[in-house]
């Protein structure tokens, strides 16, 4: 019996993944803040297909996309109001998880709305640490167990960053 499961896989990607979410939970730049982010959700969009979350894989790859928007400056009140339109419809459509495949969809949306009025850097590091502690709840759940530690840690680095260091702005 071979030891590489879908289960190891689906953490071998998290683990590639969690550098870009430690990236952009540390960063000090918005652009990069998200650009990180989209890489990260890319990511993890293939490493849901090995938990087999459907719900996962799509709202990652709409998070991807997103976050692109926003990193450019293209996030729009309607690109918003599309997105979460998406991420519900898709989200439910897709969802072979149960409430656990609901998780991905209630955190994206509300992660997505926030996008759209924080700019800050820290008000965009408080909407982050809200969405990685909603994702350390389904991680858990759906066994990737790297994103589960990676999202509390770097839960706690973006806490920490917005409070040590050169204050650049405010809420």
């Amino acid at each position: 019996m071979s030891a590489f499961t879908p289960i190891v896989a689906g953490n071998l990607c998290s683990f590639i993944a969690a550098c870009f979410t430690l990236l952009s939970a540390w960063s000090r730049d918005r652009k990069r803040i998200y650009l990180y982010q989209a890489i990260q959700c890319f990511i993890l969009a293939i490493a849901n297909i090995f938990f087999v979350s459907v719900s996962g894989t799509t709202t990652f790859l709409l998070c991807a996309a997103r976050n692109c928007l926003i990193a450019w400056d293209r996030f729009t009140p309607r690109r918003c109001a599309l997105f979460v339109v998406s991420v519900a419809a898709l989200g439910l459509l897709s969802n072979n998880r149960g409430l656990v495949g609901l998780i991905p969809v209630v955190t994206t949306a509300i992660y997505t709305v926030a996008c759209l009025y924080v700019k800050s850097t820290r008000a965009i590091k408080f909407n982050l640490i809200i969405n990685l502690a909603l994702w350390t709840v389904y991680d858990i759940f759906i066994g990737d167990y790297i994103s589960a530690g990676v999202d509390s840690v770097s839960a706690g680095a973006a806490l920490v960053s917005v409070f040590w260091g050169k204050k650049t702005d405010s809420l």
